[in-house]
């Protein structure tokens, strides 16, 4: 109150023009103002300094022009337009291509499909936003059924969208399913991340063109900095294409293993035939080569060495040199460390181009996977013995033994007692993760549901596993988020006494604590949303015993070890066992696996 009265007295303030400065002083309700020269000082912006995600200094569109080139497409059938503006200024002039100029988008599409037939070429057609590429639909379905490799190219507006009203703007998110073989849009670049999505997009739309001879599209974002397009027209070095080899042009490849550390890497794998088994298992063993991979690679023959298990203790002089790829999704989330300096060649017996954790495939063999093996295994030996030395270091650095009540002691011991010819469904992703550290009995069949990657169904397809043959147990190991989304199958009739259930409760989404971005700025605040903390407390003990289940409650280590025993014997009822882990013994357990 008092200090407002002053105020009202006395008071002296600053006031500013564009160049000007005024020191006022009120006294009584009375200004007086002295002026001062006045300079404005200029905002200081904060400039990041510059880091490997952001030297980026290509487009997309340039990215796009260098892969053409690369993968040896020249010929260009070009319409008219502002957004594909960019991309002509720039082809135009460069003697590697031979471009033509057709006036309407569909007949366009036909004369790239004549050139198309007489080079047995892929041809480019390339048009602006708009309809501009509706009129491309008869054209390119003529290409589809006659399996002519013409390559759509149709630009748009990044900053459009189906929202905001701005001119020109058609949604191109979804096609008939006979114009084209695929369909990719390339992200607009400002990082590492961006460059490598657009070079995996971009070879598996060119590979599928150039090898498969199949009609594609692609959607780049436009440019529209002419002056750029005017003053550099420098293309991108930094790229990669996959070439493809027949099963005629293995031979070639025979030379390429000397002075490499050699591997093979299996993803999930459906089971392999015992023709298939032997294939690869004398290969590894002629080549001295590990085979590295997870429980779902259902990997049973020579050489096998488990992916966790391996990046435990190799350093970076120690991974692969050259990795031969198989098989699908990995859920392994530690496997990226092994290619992080490899060439891989990946073996597709549908010709289908796949990279794995976006690294480079400079090779897709295309070919049965029975086929290769059989082939190279008279290829040149590498000179060291990449298989022993792996081994080595494993058995120099043991799992240790003192693990607290955890999923990862779980695992440990499940894989210790589950008896011979069993299958085993792992539910994503604690689970998984900790039974890919300890071995199993080689005639153990497995599978985790690492295809969608989600939580729901893991209990589900383990009844499914147990309802073909009643005689073979069959176990299932999930966390508790899991498995009470999937709980209502517990309930099905045709549940028999060969199913067995290990459900870890630590009462959350303990996956979520383990990491590391969230845990150090949210902590115990994770645990409300994301890891979904505190539901069914009561646990599973009423619904498994009104199922008709045999319910086994573990709290402490000497009762899982006890419990474990009964649980993988014979049984007249079905059985599920309920683990109750900590946040704290959980994480104490993963942090004993490390070196």
């Amino acid at each position: 109150m008092i200090k407002d009265i002053l105020y009202k007295i006395f008071s002296v303030t600053n006031e500013y023009t564009a160049d000007t400065k005024h020191k006022v002083f009120n006294i009584c309700g009375i200004k007086i103002k002295f002026k001062q020269k006045f300079t404005p000082q200029p905002i200081q912006k904060k400039v990041a300094a510059p880091t490997a995600q952001h030297q980026i200094h290509h487009n997309a569109v340039k990215y796009t022009i260098s892969m053409l080139k690369k993968y040896g497409i020249r010929h260009i059938v070009s319409a008219p337009g502002t957004c594909n503006a960019y991309f002509n200024l720039l082809i135009q002039d460069d003697s590697f291509f031979r471009c033509y100029s057709v006036i309407d988008e569909r007949a366009a599409v036909y004369t790239a499909t004549g050139i198309a037939y007489e080079t047995n070429e892929p041809v480019v057609v390339t048009c602006t936003g708009a309809t501009a590429a509706r009129n491309f639909m008869s054209g390119m379905t003529e290409a589809y059924y006659r399996n002519i490799p013409i390559i759509a190219l149709t630009f748009f507006d990044y900053n459009n969208n189906k929202f905001n009203m701005r001119p020109q703007y058609t949604d191109r998110s979804v096609h008939q399913n006979d114009i084209r073989e695929m369909s990719v849009t390339l992200p607009k670049i400002s990082d590492n991340d961006d460059k490598s999505r657009c070079l995996t997009y971009l070879n598996a739309a060119l590979s599928c063109a150039v090898y498969k001879k199949r009609p594609v599209h692609i959607n780049c974002p436009a440019s529209f900095n002419f002056q750029e397009a005017a003053k550099d027209k420098t293309l991108p070095e930094d790229i990669w294409i996959t070439k493809y080899y027949r099963p005629d042009e293995l031979e070639e490849l025979k030379n390429e293993f000397s002075g490499k550390k050699v591997a093979v890497f299996i993803g999930s794998h459906n089971k392999f035939e015992e023709s298939e088994t032997k294939a690869l298992s004398s290969f590894a063993e002629a080549m001295n080569i590990p085979v590295f991979c997870d429980h779902t690679s259902n990997w049973h023959g020579k050489n096998k060495v488990l992916i966790t298990q391996a990046v435990r203790v190799l350093s970076d002089k120690d991974i692969p040199d050259l990795i031969i790829d198989i098989g699908s999704v990995s859920g392994n989330y530690s496997a990226p460390f092994l290619y992080r300096k490899a060439k891989v060649w990946r073996i597709s017996s549908n010709g289908e181009f796949k990279c794995r954790f976006s690294k480079p495939a400079l090779m897709t063999i295309n070919c049965l996977e029975k086929f290769f093996f059989e082939e190279m295994k008279s290829a040149s030996k590498p000179e060291i013995n990449y298989y022993e030395l792996v081994k080595s270091k494993i058995n120099k650095n043991p799992m240790p033994s003192n693990i607290p009540l955890s999923t990862t002691l779980v695992s440990q011991t499940l894989a210790s007692m589950i008896p011979a010819n069993s299958s085993l469904h792992i539910a994503i992703l604690k689970c998984l993760q900790t039974m890919n550290y300890f071995n199993l009995p080689e005639s153990v069949d497995v599978v985790c549901n690492v295809g969608g990657f989600g939580i729901d169904g893991p209990v589900s397809t383990a009844v499914g596993q147990s309802l073909y043959d009643r005689t073979k147990k069959t176990f299932a190991v999930t966390g508790d988020l899991a498995f009470f989304y999937d709980m209502n199958i517990l309930g099905n009739r045709h549940i028999s006494n060969n199913l067995r259930i290990i459900l870890v409760n630590n009462n959350k989404g303990i996956e979520f604590r383990y990491n590391h971005n969230i845990e150090r700025f949210f902590g115990e605040k994770t645990n409300i949303l994301v890891a979904a903390a505190e539901h069914n407390k009561g646990g599973a003990e009423g619904w498994a015993k009104s199922c008709g289940f045999k319910y086994l409650k573990i709290e402490t280590k000497e009762e899982l070890f006890k419990n474990m025993k009964d649980f993988v014997k014979d049984c007249d009822s079905p059985i599920l066992m309920e683990v109750f882990t900590t946040d704290d013994d959980e994480k104490n357990a993963l942090n004993a696996m490390k070196i």
